[in-house]
Order: C-alpha cells, then structure tokens, then sequence
C-alpha cells in the first residue's frame, strides 16, 4: 500500500486529534478506501438503498484470507416477529482443522460458533463476515453459523434480535442434522450483532430447556443505546468515548445517529425502545450466571466506553468476562486483516477464545 500523501481528494477528513492517535496502518487504509468516498448515513436510506456498493466500505479489498472449508450451505429459518425467513449459512471445517483442533466429541459432533453481522440494524448481510467466520471455522474446528436478520427501516426494533434468537433456538432444535454438540455453542457480533449476541446471551440464560452457551465474544459492541442524541452532538451521560471520539472513522456518532432513528425511531417511543434490554442489554435486570465474556474493542470508537462499562457489569455480577482494547484501532477493524497487524492479531486472539472455550 502506499502513503497517504498519493491519495488524491481525500473527502472525509479526519480531525488532527483524531488522526493522529490511529494506527498508521489503520489511518492509511483508511485514507485510501473510505475517505474519497461517501457513506450510507451521509444519504437518506432510500438513495443508500438505489445502490449499496456506492455508499459502502469495500471490504473486500483488505480482508485477510478465505480458507477453503468442507462445506458451506445456506439454509432458510422461519422466524417469527412478524412471521417471515431468514437466512443462515452454516460453515463445517475440514477434517484437518477438526484434527488440529482436537474438538470433535467421541461421538463425532462439532462445537459450534452462531455469528451475528454488524451494520447498526440497518446494513450488513451474510457477506459481511465471510473471511472472518471462514478463518474461525477452519483455525478453531468448528462448524460456524453465520446468521442474517432482517433490519430496520422495514423491520425497526425488536425485530433484529428476535430474528436472531429463532435462529439460535433453530440451531439447537437442528443439532442432530448440523452435527453440532449442543453442550459447546458460543454466540458471537461486531457492532450490532455483539449487542444481539449479548442479548442472546440473557435470553439463553432465561431459558431453561437450553443447555448454557459457552462463550459470548462480544465485538466492538453497543451495550447502552439511549445516550445517541436524534440529531447533532451529544449533550451529556455517562460515556466519554461519544465526545472524545465523535469524529472517529468509519463510526462517527452521526453515523450512530443515522442508525438508530432508523432503528429505534425519532418519536416518543424512542425512549422506551432504547430503555428495552433487548436494545440495551446493559439495562437487563440480572447479569448473573451468563456465558463467559470476551469483549473485543477499539480504542477510537465512540462505543469503547460502552464496552468498558458493560465488562464492568458482567463482572460485578460474578459473570466471567476480560475486555482487550486495540490501540490505534477504530471500527470495523476486525475486517481489515488483510493488511492490517492489530487486525490478524484480533482474528488469532479470537481463535484461541474459542478453542480455550470449546476444549473436552
């Protein structure tokens, strides 16, 4: 890749204070694939929605690899809220990386991963994660579920969490048919789908004809979603990271705010919506006896401080949790391994999670 300084227009300038706490590496893909281009929230959804690749990040262009596995089959799940299909894609490792990862219980069945895409509830698709659940599948050995659900404008809140729970229940239900061993299933998402994952999480928990997760890696999460202000800065509350990094890159908080009034509305049920822990999972009654946590964040994000607090939450409550802040890091750098350090690192310490989590 080459310097900044050969990139013409930069269009979407970063504030000196800003830039200058990145990661060069992370700064110069940024400056060469977002910032000669507009994003999603810098358009209404409809023009957004005429053409998705004009206003999207090209994330093809720096993710890392995409190991060949056994098999990769998409099913279709009923959900429920309101009734309707989703799909899901359901990635088995080869027989090497089972070999490898010595995870295969003796009757023969798999540990399994369900991941849940980001995209503020209002983007993102099966595609979004594709290397990283295929470098998860083959590096841990074990069969991942990459799940999509349906988004706002068309389906706001709860619909996406709801969505995300039938499938999670589905996989249970279908643990003879997908070989899963239904005693080591962690949930996993960045952005958006870490708060799915974290609310799973609960929901699981609450339900006593499930056995318990094993792992819930919550990535780049939002765990408190009622301080992001309808419209301009924010005025107060608890979490500092939405000033200090207001201004960040590929999450600015009027990027946040363009996600959510399409996700919880701009009226008077606004509030109430963003007060429901399935929005919020900070807000739930108990967080005792959950999965065990790994939070996974990045230190130039306006969500860091939400992560921070909801690793303290966990762990007031007695429930397992370690929290990594990539420094230099801002979001959706988990998707960048292809050219960038802190990006394979973050895709190797996941690995090891889920190997540590999985074991016999």
């Amino acid at each position: 890749m080459g310097s900044i300084d050969e990139i013409p227009g930069v269009v979407n300038a970063l504030q000196p204070s800003i830039a200058e706490r990145l990661d060069p590496v992370y700064l110069d893909i940024y400056n060469r694939y977002q910032a000669p281009r507009m994003r999603c929230d810098q358009v209404p959804y409809e023009v957004y929605k005429e053409n998705k690749e004009a206003y999207s990040f090209p994330t093809a262009k720096v993710t890392g690899p995409r190991p060949e596995v056994a098999s990769n089959t998409i099913y279709r799940v009923p959900v429920s809220h309101p009734e309707g299909e989703v799909d899901v894609q359901v990635y088995v490792p080869t027989a090497e990386a089972i070999s490898n990862g010595g995870l295969a219980s003796s009757e023969g069945r798999l540990s399994a991963l369900v991941n849940f895409h980001g995209g503020g509830f209002v983007i993102g698709d099966l595609n979004s994660d594709e290397p990283l659940v295929r470098q998860l599948c083959q590096g841990a050995g074990c069969v991942v579920v990459n799940a999509d659900y349906r988004t706002a404008p068309e389906f706001p809140h709860p619909t996406s969490v709801l969505d995300s729970w039938d499938v999670l229940k589905w996989v249970f239900a279908k643990a003879d048919e997908l070989n899963v061993d239904t005693s080591r299933i962690a949930v996993s998402g960045l952005s958006a789908g870490g708060c799915i994952a974290a609310v799973l999480s609960i929901l699981a928990r609450d339900d006593p004809t499930l056995p318990p997760l094993k792992l819930q890696i919550l990535i780049v999460p939002l765990a408190d979603v009622r301080y992001v202000p309808v419209e301009g800065s924010c005025k107060g509350g608890p979490y500092e990271s939405y000033v200090s990094n207001e201004f960040a890159p590929m999450l600015p908080l009027s990027r946040l705010v363009w996600f959510y009034n399409y996700w919880l509305g701009t009226g008077p049920e606004r509030s109430e919506k963003a007060e429901d822990f399935r929005a919020s999972p900070l807000l739930a009654k108990s967080h005792e006896n959950l999965a065990p946590a790994s939070i996974r964040a990045a230190e130039v994000d306006p969500l860091v401080s939400e992560a921070k607090a909801y690793h303290e939450k966990l762990r007031a409550a007695g429930t397992q949790s370690k929290i990594k802040i990539y420094k230099g890091q801002g979001h959706t750098f988990p998707q960048w391994d292809g050219f960038n350090p802190g990006s394979k690192e973050f895709v190797q310490d996941c690995i090891n999670d889920l190997k540590e989590a999985f074991k016999l």
